[in-house]
């Protein structure tokens, strides 16, 4: 297994997107994105996505020299058409924005409709949190429905992640970042890359049978929602908001998608930042303070994992699965990148 650099992933990535047609400025948004996903162990929503996006290009379903847009706005609000730019793109446009709404009016809602796949919601969340504004996100099904309702025995959802980044001043952001389903796809993929089994209740084959087998999800199979009906009652609830109240359907575009829906409140809206700050402290001190569980070395914040990985992969590098690697390395020479040389350069 390669094991690389932050700066040789990211020269690598921006490479093949900006000889797949995409905009300096995209191409390094995009690899920006990937890597960081990466980095913050997420391998799931980093290189591994490529090859799909260059198909999708060479499909038109990602409008390679598209920028996205703003349709509708008031102060607090916005109706963002990503017009089918690369995903990545379009998350950093419309999360930029609600950010900026927020610190003005204090809070901010975004609609985004015709969204291109955007990966990782974490990536734009944390840019929130960054400038002291907790973000929400939530994104419905896109592509082929993969995930069966509860009670249900054919798939009718997608993934459909939901994250939160709250902002903390004594330290990493902490964060929430899930797929409602209970695997997430990507995650499948990388299982199937690395030739590694799915644990057990995450996929039915397509017979409706359980298995860890990540083939058969691809296959035909579908994923399970995690916890049973609370995974899936999210599910809904996040189809709900980036389906029918983002407006999504009302923008089909090139294909259909469900939508983006952004939620953003500046977290001085309520009390000075130093009595924030003084009470996520008091706060997060409180739960890491409890005493570990037999099995357990310590307490962890949400987000405080991906956080640590990030340090030890940027010293470290990061591991690369030789499947990836080589599918990376193909979908580069279609459109004339030799990755590997670029990615040693």
């Amino acid at each position: 297994m390669p094991t690389f650099t932050k700066a040789a992933l990211h020269r690598a990535t921006a490479t093949i997107f900006r000889a797949a047609g995409a905009a300096a400025e995209h191409a390094a948004q995009v690899a920006d994105v990937l890597v960081d996903n990466h980095l913050a162990g997420h391998d799931s929503h980093g290189i591994l996505r490529i090859p799909e996006y260059l198909k999708s290009i060479v499909d038109g379903e990602i409008v390679v020299g598209a920028s996205p847009q703003v349709l509708e706005e008031t102060p607090t609000t916005a109706l963002v058409s990503g017009n089918w730019a690369l995903g990545q793109v379009t998350g950093n446009f419309a999360v930029d924005l609600a950010i900026a709404k927020a610190k003005k009016a204090h809070v901010a809602a975004v609609s985004v409709v015709q969204a291109s796949h955007t990966g990782r919601l974490a990536a734009f969340t944390d840019r929130g949190a960054a400038q002291g504004v907790m973000v929400f996100m939530a994104i419905g099904t896109v592509d082929r429905p993969m995930t069966a309702p509860f009670g249900g025995a054919a798939a009718v959802l997608g993934t459909n992640p939901v994250a939160f980044s709250v902002p903390n001043p004594g330290g990493a952001p902490v964060t929430l970042d899930i797929a409602t389903s209970a695997i997430a796809a990507g995650k499948v993929k990388v299982a199937k890359a690395k030739h590694q089994q799915l644990p057990p209740d995450s996929i039915l084959d397509r017979e409706g049978r359980p298995s860890t087998d990540p083939q058969a999800f691809f296959d035909g199979g579908f994923l399970l929602p995690f916890g049973a009906h609370k995974g899936y009652a999210l599910a809904v609830i996040a189809e709900l908001r980036s389906g029918p109240m983002a407006g999504a359907d009302a923008y089909p575009g090139v294909f259909m998608r469900s939508g983006i829906f952004i939620f953003a409140v500046d977290v001085g809206v309520f009390r000075p930042a130093a009595g924030y700050a003084q009470a996520m402290e008091k706060t997060l001190g409180r739960i890491k303070a409890v005493p570990p569980a037999p099995g357990f070395d310590e307490v962890l914040l949400p987000g405080e994992p991906e956080a640590r990985l990030r340090v030890a992969r940027e010293r470290d590098g990061i591991p690369i699965p030789d499947d990836t690697w080589t599918a990376v390395c193909t979908a580069g020479a279609t459109v004339g990148v030799d990755v590997a040389a670029v990615a040693a350069a």
